[in-house]
């Protein structure tokens, strides 16, 4: 790989983040189908080498509201949200976008519950 097209895609992903939360934050989106896209983040965002491609991490900070509800949520709003990083990043094609549930909080808990067992020893 490339290593001018990996900092060009890290460069993308990081503006591709900054562009899709404040978008979230200034209320850009309703609220509908209770999900308050306030409580929404994107945690990370993946970029492919030839910038056509966009994968979206997400996350809910609502213990109330499932990740998976967000992702499915922003899935219905693909189209409005691609448009809105058209309009904020010049780009020759904007990527098509992709959101996938971010479950490493819950991997990390898992993780910790495995460590705090009474039943795990150290070596």
């Amino acid at each position: 790989m490339n290593k001018n097209n990996g900092s060009r895609s890290d460069k993308v992903a990081s503006e591709i983040k900054k562009v899709v939360s404040e978008y979230l934050i200034r209320g850009g989106l309703e609220s509908s189908e209770g999900v308050n896209p306030l409580m929404i983040v994107v945690t990370d965002v993946v970029v492919s080498s030839c910038l056509r491609h966009a994968k979206i991490f997400v996350s809910s900070i609502s213990d109330d509201l499932n990740s998976d509800v967000c992702r499915d949520y922003l899935e219905r709003h693909s189209s409005q949200i691609r448009k809105t990083i058209g309009s904020s990043i010049k780009l020759k094609f904007v990527p098509e976008v992709r959101f996938l549930t971010d479950t490493s909080r819950e991997k990390a808990q898992r993780i910790e519950d495995i460590l705090n067992a009474p039943s795990f020893k150290l070596r």
